[in-house]
């Protein structure tokens, strides 16, 4: 961060200065009392559990030089109090932006949303952007109204670049997080099935994620544009055509599609990985990913479209892409042993949709035997059963063992047998904890197993 008065923090945040003339200097923000590093703005969050206003005082002890917070504390110290912390955080993070802008800093913003795919997504075009220009990628969970602000704060007048994942889980979301930064590339994954019970329909879905594109209502900075200059689009999704008509800058598609600008030719996916040629009708490219599944073929290809619009040499991306290593729990290749046989832990979250991906990944791979330990997918709503169901459809067709975790995934199981898959070859356990002490009964040396369910569940447990 590039150190600013005090004084301008109170400005943006619209707060009120306490025990300060302003003088002091922020070199960097936090949220975090353990985390703290000399010179630090301590912003008090307030959440369901947990109130940051009393860690205030340790915050300052540990170096902060000043404390954001919703009511005056009884600390000697430099304080600006805000109506709202987490409103404050946003502010700050979008003047900030447009400080770095206006300082005639050509820094870019490209936004990453999507039902599934996002960080891979956004790890693989941080991998291709770092190559031509200093670059700021949020973290791995840094995808919210407190992730994306803070990863803004940490950008310097020397980058050039902000690779941003925005997730959400109500209409609204993506709008507020595209007023903080708007995107000049906004990239879409794809629209599938995650939080449908919190939206309705996919139809809901796909209104939510659009709002990446444009028409944020921005309150400050920029008022000429009020829409991403490039819109990077699933062409092979059936709500490609919703997306391309919100879509008020220049649209760049990807995928399998013939009509695609960026597509691929041919996808063949073994035990090191999935390789493909891409091409956009001038260039062409061939390479090999470290990462397994046709979807993230799909997520590599909205990758190069991005170092198309950036103007970036292919050659130079596929090698980027290729070196890229994917984030932990996405189809990670782990040993497990006993019984002496491969597991593709994917239990950093999962719906319907991203569970038959995997499937079919699965399927693709060469092995003596396939298993797949399936938990419950979460955010479902009233398409809980239906989503279950679903997913043991495929599941009959891609595995030859199917262990079902947890009661509240027992449709899975259900929909197996529906398909025509023997009990025999399908194992139920309600809780976690009874499937932690019989699974690795059930394995046999050679086989390969997949593990996905929602994050909540903790289905990598079983392989600690």
């Amino acid at each position: 961060m590039v150190p600013i008065p005090l004084r301008l923090v109170a400005e943006w945040t619209k707060g009120r200065l306490v025990n300060s003339e302003g003088e002091e200097r922020v070199s960097g923000v936090s949220t975090d009392s353990r985390r703290i590093c000399q010179g630090d703005l301590f912003v008090a969050l307030k959440g369901e559990r947990f109130d940051g206003h009393e860690f205030a005082a340790d915050a300052v002890r540990k170096g902060a030089v000043a404390v954001v917070v919703a009511r005056q504390l009884p600390l000697p110290v430099p304080q600006i109090v805000v109506a709202d912390t987490l409103r404050a955080l946003g502010d700050l993070a979008a003047n900030y932006l447009n400080f770095l802008r206006s300082s005639g800093g050509n820094l870019r913003v490209i936004a990453i949303t999507g039902s599934s795919g996002k960080t891979t997504t956004k790890m693989m075009v941080a991998s291709i952007v770092q190559t031509s220009m200093p670059t700021i990628v949020s973290p791995e969970s840094f995808n919210n109204e407190i992730g994306v602000p803070l990863t803004i704060l940490q950008a310097t007048s020397e980058h050039r670049a902000l690779v941003l994942e925005y997730a959400m889980r109500k209409k609204g979301d993506i709008k507020y997080l595209c007023r903080i930064a708007p995107p000049n590339i906004a990239v879409i994954t794809n629209i599938g099935t995650a939080h449908i019970g919190l939206l309705g329909s996919k139809q809901d879905i796909a209104e939510a994620k659009a709002e990446i594109l444009g028409e944020w209502g921005l309150d400050i900075r920029d008022r000429q544009r009020d829409f991403a200059e490039f819109s990077v689009l699933p062409a092979d999704d059936e709500f490609f055509g919703f997306l391309r008509e919100r879509a008020r800058g220049k649209v760049v598609t990807f995928g399998f599609s013939q009509n695609a600008d960026v597509r691929a030719i041919n996808c063949q996916v073994n035990w090191e990985g999935t390789s493909l040629s891409a091409t956009d009708g001038k260039h062409t490219v061939s390479l090999k990913l470290p990462v397994l599944g046709e979807h993230n073929a799909r997520n590599a290809l909205s990758a190069l479209a991005v170092a198309k619009v950036l103007d970036i040499d292919w050659d130079v991306a596929a090698k980027a892409l290729e070196d890229f290593r994917p984030p932990k729990m996405r189809l990670q290749r782990q040993w497990l042993d006993p019984p002496g046989c491969w597991v593709i832990n994917d239990a950093y979250n999962a719906n319907p949709d991203s569970v038959k991906a995997a499937l079919r990944t699965l399927k693709a791979l060469p092995a003596k035997r396939k298993v797949a330990v399936l938990g419950e997918m979460l955010e479902l709503g009233e398409f809980h059963h239906q989503g279950h169901h679903e997913v043991g459809q495929v599941a009959a067709e891609t595995v030859d063992l199917l262990i079902v975790v947890g009661e509240n995934a027992l449709a899975i199981a259900e929909g197996a047998e529906s398909c025509g898959m023997e009990s025999e070859r399908i194992v139920r356990f309600e809780t976690l904890e009874a499937a932690k002490e019989n699974w690795r009964k059930l394995l046999l040396p050679g086989d390969l197993v997949l593990i996905k369910a929602s994050r909540a569940v903790g289905l990598e447990r079983l392989i600690d």
